[in-house]
């Protein structure tokens, strides 16, 4: 009789123990379950972004994330006028210029160390990347309209569009130069110019050297507002 008495109260202790826990869960159910629930879909969708990345671009670590600081990375549309622009670039012309920094024809503080790093599949992947995403137009310069003007005059003396196209979007291993950074475009220029950088076909450098600085300018304005 004596434990019969004493384990009715252990189960009734026990009882509200569990609706206690239920109600406990039921209230921090109500509170914060959108919170959780929130998280929970944020979580699901940095898992369908990472799975999308890997399927774009191969697994992780990835050779192109570098690029991401001065290309901005994923988009390949880099918002500052120093550095090109490389969305949409002909995959030829791509393939081409890291080749060209791998093997000394050309010459890059930053890119030559990079492109030294690469294997032969890291290049092609890249370029592949690079070639396929959508360029957009290069809205953080602001052209002179005067500027604009004399430099459409140029291009269409110098015939550019026979070598990157009629809309200047580039083919084959020539660049798209539509939409270009400002900075970048009067740099290379300069540089074909003066001769630091070269081209084997000998066609930029012909050309370069008959522009006065205030063509280089000129150009730059109507190459980077296209």
């Amino acid at each position: 009789m004596h434990r019969k008495k004493t384990a009715i109260p252990v189960k009734r202790k026990w009882s509200w123990l569990v609706y206690g826990l239920f109600a406990a869960a039921l209230i921090v159910g109500v509170m914060y379950g959108p919170n959780l629930y929130a998280l929970l879909r944020i979580s699901n969708e940095i898992d369908t972004i990472s799975r999308e990345a890997t399927q774009a671009a191969g697994p992780w670590p990835r050779a192109s994330d570098a690029c991401i600081y001065c290309h901005d990375g994923m988009q390949g549309n880099a918002r500052t006028q120093l550095y090109p622009r490389l969305a949409g670039q002909p995959a030829a012309y791509l393939k081409k210029q890291l080749t060209g920094f791998a093997n000394g024809e050309r010459h890059d503080p930053t890119m030559t160390p990079f492109a030294l790093g690469l294997s032969e599949q890291d290049m092609d992947t890249m370029v592949s990347r690079f070639a396929k995403m959508t360029p957009r137009p290069n809205m953080t310069f602001h052209a002179d309209a005067v500027k604009v003007a004399r430099g459409e005059a140029l291009v269409k003396s110098g015939n550019c569009v026979a070598c990157h196209g009629q809309k200047l979007e580039g083919r084959d291993t020539y660049p798209r130069l539509a939409g270009q950074s400002y900075d970048y475009l009067v740099d290379q220029l300069t540089n074909f110019k003066s001769g630091v950088r070269h081209d084997a076909s000998g066609a930029m450098p012909a050309i370069a050297a008959n522009l006065s600085s205030g063509d280089i300018e000129d150009l730059g304005h109507f190459l980077a507002s296209r």
